[in-house]
């Protein structure tokens, strides 16, 4: 059976809390509804609602304003919808300023009002993703400090492990899909192809030129990856000002510009929402290359997550860094039968060529040499920064014990 989520509403019109309460019967939620600011609070503290629809006009001691800054001092502040006519422009305003998500106007039609508290959930959703991240960062440094010489002797057989793997890795990527490996096979097969009367010319197919042509841009797509590699590690990098809304902006973006292989296998892919507060500091941020970056890790996300699953993109200010996360369930690879990215093998992944699985995906038109990861990687590095990959447990918006999802953490200074 489907968890109810918990959804609190405080509205001292009696009248219209019954209407909201008749909107919302028959959605998955499990309403607690009161007309008094107090009850709200002491209902609160027990049940830690993620979502809250809060009157502007509460009768009582404290005030809308005041409700929400009780709340917005919890351990795990909820979302907050506040309820409010047309002629509180001056409530709206404080409203937004100290953390309201949305405001709810009497007479809204239902289907869009519905619309309004799911949203509400999902950035509820993402920010409970959020915490675990960094409660899961939080974990693996701490073991990494506990266990350090452990570590180093894991390392230097992964090492080995490397050296072993890398050029049967190397093999994997030139042969399997399109590019260099099949370039040369329809070469080869051109030398049967029949010759014209007098023996001075081939008769070649159309479709084998069809295929040498696209595999011929496959290759070129390789040079340019090469290309841009050497450019990375040869040549200035340019950083400018960026705030931490423009670097949200750039994921926002890349989710529309990405429809396309988004829905090859019916995935979704969610933002989480940055604080006013947080979105106008600023960082150094090369504005294309960022792009680029994120765009394979999302990418990388969709290739390795199951059909109809979920790719979350999480940006977070913590002080003195910017951290943004890209995470999936982790998908069977192919043939190989192994799920995710084994542990022992993280912190190999950004090497050249390196593959956890030898099945391609030519139908999301990247490469497949290996070199995604390492291009990310890269890019990070030239920022000043670190990209790590881990895994995230013990949700609090699901129940998904055993279950882990595989995260590209990226974290860039201040």
């Amino acid at each position: 059976m489907l968890k109810k989520r918990p959804l609190l509403i405080i509205e001292s019109d009696t009248a219209y809390l019954q209407t909201l309460q008749k909107q919302l019967a028959d959605e998955p939620y499990a309403l607690t509804a009161t007309a008094s600011a107090e009850d709200a609070l002491s209902a609160f503290e027990k049940i830690h609602h993620e979502v809250v629809l809060l009157g502007a006009s509460l009768a009582g001691e404290l005030g809308a304003l005041q409700v929400c800054q009780r709340l917005f001092e919890s351990e795990i502040a909820p979302i907050v919808l506040m309820l409010v006519g047309t002629d509180k422009a001056e409530l709206i305003i404080e409203g937004h300023r100290i953390g309201v998500i949305d405001f709810i106007v009497p007479g809204i039609d239902a289907a869009e009002f519905i619309q309004v508290v799911e949203r509400a959930f999902a950035r509820a959703e993402a920010e409970a993703v959020g915490r675990a991240a960094e409660r899961e960062r939080r974990r693996h440094i701490e073991k990494q400090l506990a266990s350090r010489r452990v570590a180093e002797q894991l390392l230097r057989r992964q090492n080995d492990k490397f050296a072993r793997a890398l050029f049967g890795n190397i093999h994997t990527s030139f042969t399997q899909g399109r590019g260099i490996g099949s370039l040369t096979t329809l070469l080869a097969m051109l030398g049967g192809s029949p010759t014209s009367p007098d023996g001075q010319n081939y008769i070649i197919p159309k479709e084998i030129l069809d295929l040498i042509f696209s595999n011929q841009t496959a290759v070129n797509d390789m040079i340019e990856m090469f290309s841009e590699l050497q450019l990375l590690v040869s040549q200035d990098f340019v950083l400018h000002d960026v705030t931490v809304g423009e670097l949200h902006a750039i994921a926002r973006n890349l989710v529309y510009e990405l429809k396309p292989q988004i829905d090859i296998r019916g995935h979704a892919v969610v933002l989480n929402d940055i604080p006013a507060r947080q979105a106008g500091n600023k960082l150094k941020v090369n504005w294309e290359f960022m792009r680029k970056a994120l765009k394979e890790l999302v990418l990388n996300a969709l290739k390795f997550s199951p059909v109809g699953s979920t790719v979350m993109v999480l940006t977070e200010h913590l002080q003195t860094r910017v951290l943004v996360t890209v995470c999936n369930l982790p998908d069977g690879n192919g043939a190989d039968g192994v799920m995710g990215i084994p542990e022992d093998q993280r912190p190999l992944i950004f090497e050249p060529f390196f593959r956890v699985s030898r099945v391609v995906h030519e139908q999301y038109s990247t490469l497949e040499y290996g070199l995604g990861l390492t291009f990310v990687e890269k890019i990070v590095q030239m920022h000043h920064g670190s990209i790590r990959c881990t895994t995230l447990k013990d949700f609090e918006r699901h129940e998904l014990s055993g279950t882990e999802m595989i995260a590209m953490e990226i974290e860039l200074p201040i």
